[in-house]
């Protein structure tokens, strides 16, 4: 029965070498990008019957060293270097790059790409590539956040301003304000500030002012003006649609208006009446004096006052 003990390993590989066993066999290391597979051989014996016995496959392109033909005497290692097609994301741009065997450092370098303080990789330097594997190189950007009455000064490696408020765990209201928005690219030095906005319902009495109403009054002459009702202010329920930013109010929209007191108008009446411009010994009206009803009928009577020191009276 075959002995193949499996183990993985990170970084150069390294060739073990061992004398011929006596009894004809040998312990042979298979490193297939990584992943290390220890099995005892019968020797000699040829790098592709041993890959065969160790039930590992390889296909065009993978390079198998020493070659498949090599007849393996004594202990040592043979290495796979897989041919792998990986996707590399570099500066928002994504392309396809074929490489075989290597680690992720390898591949930088086939590339030319050298991370800057603030460019970071998916993968650790030494791992080895893999086909299929997607790798992204991103940058980190110091930014700040201002939101609930707190300030985040954060390093993120985040793409958009959404990502960053999902790194925070910031949930967005349906109305919330978020300036920049949530699509915005993630830039070095950005402040996000996020604003809360909320709405209520208040009620409030308000004042209605009275109008004041003149009436003219031809037993008064031109010039005299007399209040004959003062006026008094009404009320009235308004039901406002408040809208707060942060928890100050920002706007407010009347929803609703309810008069409670109609208003009472004042009322002033204008003389009319063109003073007399005889002479001699006709005389004059010098005063007139309304004084109306205590039962709020409205009427009342004049005292008029003549030039020669007469006084009459006159219903209203």
């Amino acid at each position: 029965m075959k002995m193949i003990k499996r183990m993985a390993v990170l970084g150069t590989a390294v060739f073990l070498m061992a004398g011929l066993c006596a009894c004809g066999k040998a312990t042979v290391q298979i490193n297939d990008s990584g992943m290390v597979t220890e099995l005892e051989v019968s020797t000699p014996s040829t790098v592709e019957k041993i890959l065969e016995e160790a039930e590992i496959a390889w296909k065009d392109g993978d390079e198998v060293s020493p070659a498949l033909d090599t007849k393996i005497t004594e202990a040592g290692e043979i290495v796979i270097s897989r041919k792998n097609t990986v996707k590399l994301t570099a500066d928002g741009e994504t392309r396809e790059v074929v490489m075989v065997g290597g680690t992720i450092s390898d591949l930088l370098k086939q590339e030319g790409i050298t991370l800057g303080e603030k460019q970071h990789v998916n993968y650790e330097l030494d791992e080895y590539l893999k086909d299929g594997m997607e790798v992204k190189i991103s940058y980190s950007y110091s930014i700040e956040v201002a939101c609930d009455g707190e300030t985040y000064i954060r390093e993120t490696e985040a793409e958009t301003v959404g990502d960053v408020l999902a790194e925070l765990n910031i949930t967005l209201g349906e109305e919330d304000r978020i300036t920049p928005a949530v699509t915005e690219a993630v830039t070095e030095g950005m402040k996000i500030v996020v604003n809360r906005v909320t709405f209520d319902t208040v009620v409030e009495t308000e004042a209605i002012e009275y109008e004041t109403v003149y009436e003219d009054d031809s037993s008064m002459f031109k010039g005299q003006e007399e209040v004959s009702r003062n006026g008094e202010n009404g009320e009235k329920q308004v039901t406002y649609q408040v809208t707060y930013v942060d928890g100050e109010e920002e706007s407010r929209e009347t929803a609703e208006e309810t008069v409670t007191k109609e208003p009472v108008n004042k009322v002033v009446r204008v003389g009319t009446q063109e003073e007399s411009s005889s002479s001699g010994s006709e005389r004059s009206v010098v005063s007139k004096k309304a004084f109306y009803d205590c039962n709020g009928s409205g009427h009342g009577y004049y005292e008029i006052t003549y030039s020669d020191g007469s006084v009459e009276y006159e219903e209203f």
